[in-house]
């Protein structure tokens, strides 16, 4: 049985807290993109040519869907993978951290590193891993991605001066909790898991 990648995630609409400082109108279950990761491979395939035109050295991503997809790349393509943590912090939209790179004692400086997240939507995991890279002295030269989520394809590029591959787009609107329009209209956050 063949899927689209959107239907993998099974998108509903409400009001939603994202978990990354956002609200949304579209909630997406990113963990059940994985459940089958046999369904993933033409998508996985279709992103590594993409990535192969940037030469890359690593591909990286957070420590969450986006490892998965990031690793199923890496593999793919015989390049390191490059594991992104969430760091402790009181922020909604936390920064994360590079892991150690065990016995490379001259570290990533100068490597050509993709960024692949599950999905992506404000782009707030895909620049803090950016930023990681380019403090550790990596260069981030593309982001992939399972899912474009309302205006990435226009935000990413923006925002990290690379480009932006995605399998599948979802219509959506993300804002600032203090800007939400649904905030705004007395609208109450939607319970995802109360969803069915």
């Amino acid at each position: 049985m063949e899927f689209r990648t959107i239907e993998l995630a099974h998108p509903r609409h409400g009001h939603f807290d994202l978990g990354t400082g956002y609200h949304g109108d579209v909630w997406l279950d990113l963990d059940a993109l994985f459940l089958r990761p046999s369904a993933l491979r033409p998508d996985v395939k279709v992103l590594a040519a993409r990535l192969r035109e940037h030469r890359v050295d690593a591909v990286c991503g957070p420590m969450e869907g986006g490892a998965f997809l990031a690793y199923a790349l890496a593999e793919l393509m015989g390049v390191a993978f490059l594991p992104a943590y969430r760091a402790a912090a009181s922020d909604a939209a936390a920064a994360y951290r590079l892991a150690q790179t065990g016995g490379d004692r001259e570290g990533i400086g100068g490597w050509r590193v993709a960024i692949a997240d599950d999905a992506v939507n404000a782009g707030t995991a895909v620049r803090a891993c950016a930023g990681q890279l380019r403090d550790h002295g990596a260069v981030p030269v593309a982001v992939a991605a399972l899912l474009a989520v309302g205006p990435a394809r226009q935000v990413v590029p923006a925002a990290l001066s690379v480009p932006f591959y995605a399998v599948d787009t979802v219509q959506s609107q993300a804002w600032r909790p203090e800007d939400c329009p649904l905030c705004g209209d007395g609208i109450a956050l939607t319970d995802p898991s109360a969803q069915g």
